[in-house]
Order: C-alpha cells, then structure tokens, then sequence
C-alpha cells in the first residue's frame, strides 16, 4: 500500500513557454492579417483639397483658394465656410460682401466649428459687418466658450463687466477672464486684474465662486488654439 497517487500528476505548464508559445501565434497572425490594421488609413480627398485650399489662402494665391473653398463650402464642409467667410469679409480676391461672410460664418457655427461660433460671436458684438446684436453675440460666444475657446471666454467677460445687453455683473466677467486667462489669454489676465482692483472683497470671493462654476462647464481642451 502506498501514499502515492496511483495516476501521474498532469505536469504544471511552464509560463515561460506558454509566453513564447503565444508571442509566437501572435506572431504568425500579425504576418497573415496585420497590415491591414497596422497601415494608416489614406487621407480622405476632400481633407486634402482643405488643407490646400487653406494653404492657398495663407500664401496669398487669392483664385486657387476660392475655386477650391466654393464646392466645399455649398458642399456643407464646416472648415471650408468659414475660410470662405474670411475671403468675403476681407476682399480677399472677391468684392467685400459682409452678408454673405455672416451667412457662411452662421453656417459654420451651426455645425458646431469654434473658431466660427468665436468669430461670428464677435461680429454680433462689433455690429461692424452686420446688425449689432448683443444677444446672439452672447449666444455663439457662450458656445465657443464652453468649447474651450479663450478668446470667446475673454469676451463674454467683456460683456458682463460692461453690461451689453445683460445687467453688468462684475462677479461674473471676473469668473469668465479668470477662465480666459487660465486658457491662456494674456488680454484676460489684464482685465481680469483691472477689474479685480475695483471689487469689494465680497464681490471678488464671489467671482471666485464664478469662475469656478463656470470652469467646470468648460470642456478641457489643449492650450493650443483650436485648430483652424
């Protein structure tokens, strides 16, 4: 009679092998089907007309850039209106046409570009290229604000520390340029501490409060300008 298991025990896998084993078959698939996964997708078409209409712009070669923006534009391609809404508004190798700039820019912002929302915010604002309206300037604004944009931040601070078309609420520009300046603005640090000179201790803790609130609806984004 004996202790012993009248069976062999079932040998215990080495896990050095069972590693080389499965590098191995990870190995042999990765050469049958993995280039497939492993490539980068080719740039799509219509990104590569963009990016040179775009260029065109920039390089001052005013024609090339509107035949090439027009198609994307009436297309509904977000990036060519508002580029094209650049064009119109500056005369940049067509006649000046505010309309049609606010219309491409509206556009744009519809379909949620920041960079379109920013400037379209700001042109409500001006009351330069079209009607002034302080209501749909707040609107965009707040919308590329929330996106993360620093600038759109810096001018909806503007609007509460100078009241345009809302009551004037110190606590609340304070709350937007502090954002701003956090996002990197450097013109909203300076109003952000020329206001912050003329508030009652109460009021700056309150801005405090704000600017906090008002961080935490803000979408983290790089430092980086929105790509444009």
């Amino acid at each position: 009679m004996t202790d012993q298991p009248s069976k062999l025990p079932i040998a215990t896998p080495n896990p050095q092998m069972i590693w080389v084993a499965g590098f191995a078959a990870v190995a042999i698939l990765a050469g049958l089907f993995g280039t497939q996964y492993i490539q980068k997708p080719a740039p799509v078409a219509g990104d590569t007309k963009l990016e040179q209409a775009i260029e065109a712009v920039r390089s001052g070669a005013d024609q090339t850039a509107l035949s090439a923006l027009t198609p994307l534009a009436t297309s509904g391609n977000s990036k060519a209106q508002y580029w094209l809404a650049d064009m119109y508004e500056n005369g940049l190798g067509v006649t000046p046409d505010p309309k049609k700039a606010v219309e491409l820019l509206g556009k744009s912002a519809e379909q949620g570009f920041v960079p379109a929302e920013q400037h379209l915010g700001e042109l409500y604002l001006q009351g330069d290229q079209t009607l002034q309206d302080f209501g749909q300037a707040e609107l965009w604004l707040h919308k590329a604000a929330v996106a993360g944009n620093g600038t759109a931040q810096r001018e909806l601070g503007r609007i509460y520390d100078l009241g345009l078309g809302v009551p004037r609420d110190p606590s609340m520009a304070y709350g937007w340029y502090e954002n701003a300046a956090l996002h990197g603005d450097g013109l909203a640090t300076t109003m952000r501490d020329d206001i912050l000179k003329h508030m009652a201790p109460a009021d700056a803790a309150k801005g405090e409060q704000d600017a906090k609130a008002i961080g935490v609806d803000i979408k983290p984004v790089d430092i980086k300008p929105v790509a444009s």
